[in-house]
């Protein structure tokens, strides 16, 4: 019985301290963002793209979709897909039981459709929201111009050595966190200084909405960045388009359902910013329906 007892204090000892390395880690390993690179996608060499990565990159944290390590200058993010979550488990991949066959099918094809949408929201971000979301570089395709490795720091200090031509990762302008700017504006009493930052917000977003792209993510509070005087959105794995309504409309959709999130923020932290806030919104719409009225220019 001793030694029963002692095999499950071991193995429970096991697992604390595995669970804690985990926690210790945020959960990255340098595995979890492995893939296997196609060739064939050609993107033209920005010499400034190489020098941005000659500097080491700390880890900051993770998303839903990506790891972020910031430069050592302050000016640009590393966001490295977690390509964990688009693989088999170990268990279905292993598995003999034929029974499991047409489960292990499906599991696969959502991990497929499941990447294959968060490649296009790259590409969307990358080929038409560059200026809305600070994106400098989109690297998904095996290149040969990169001629230094990129040299990341994990949260517990271990320093890794990858070659940027076989990795796949995303270059971003670094922007802090515009709704902690808000934030910290109320609190000031520095009303006019929080309306500027909600009308960052809602440019940004107008802008995005007038190419009829959507964005999956509800969470604001952490995907928008604020530039002194220009909001930027900082997560570029939601973004897709719905071909199948018209322009005007898919517009519309686009813009309210991100700032109905906001709204009912605002109208749990400052009803009269949110009175503000539907002024402004309004103008907006009101614009866009003026341009599309008969005899408006083009």
């Amino acid at each position: 019985m001793k030694r029963l007892l002692s095999l499950f204090a071991l193995i429970g000892v096991c697992a604390l301290t595995g669970k804690a390395w985990h926690l210790a880690k945020d959960g990255f390993s340098l595995s979890r963002t492995y893939a296997s690179l196609p060739s064939g996608g050609f993107q033209s060499f920005d010499p400034s793209v190489s020098l941005a990565l000659q500097q080491p990159y700390v880890y900051l944290g993770r998303g839903h979709q990506c790891y972020a390590f910031g430069s050592a200058d302050g000016q640009y993010v590393i966001k490295l897909p977690r390509y964990d979550r688009y693989r088999l488990s170990f268990f279905l991949r292993s598995c003999p039981i034929s029974a499991i066959l047409p489960y292990r099918k499906a599991i696969r094809d959502d991990i497929e459709k499941r990447q294959t949408f968060l490649h296009e929201s790259f590409r969307l971000a990358f080929e038409e929201l560059r200026d809305e979301t600070a994106l400098v570089y989109l690297h998904l395709h095996r290149t040969e111009h990169f001629q230094h490795p990129l040299i990341i720091k994990d949260r517990i200090g271990r320093v890794y050595r990858l070659d940027p031509n076989q990795t796949a990762f995303i270059l971003q302008e670094k922007k802090p966190i515009m709704m902690a700017f808000f934030q910290d504006r109320l609190q000031a009493g520095d009303r006019k200084g929080a309306e500027e930052i909600l009308d960052a917000f809602l440019e940004v977003v107008a802008s995005r909405s007038q190419k009829g792209i959507y964005n999956k993510d509800p969470s604001f509070m952490r995907n928008f960045g604020w530039d002194g005087g220009k909001g930027i959105q900082i997560d570029i794995g939601s973004f897709y388009r719905k071909s199948d309504l018209p322009f005007q409309e898919a517009r519309e959709r686009s813009f309210q359902e991100t700032i109905a999130h906001v709204r009912n923020w605002l109208n749990e932290v400052d009803k009269d910013m949110l009175n503000t806030f539907d002024q402004k919104t309004q103008m907006i719409k009101a614009s866009w329906a003026a341009s599309n009225s008969p005899g408006s220019e083009s």
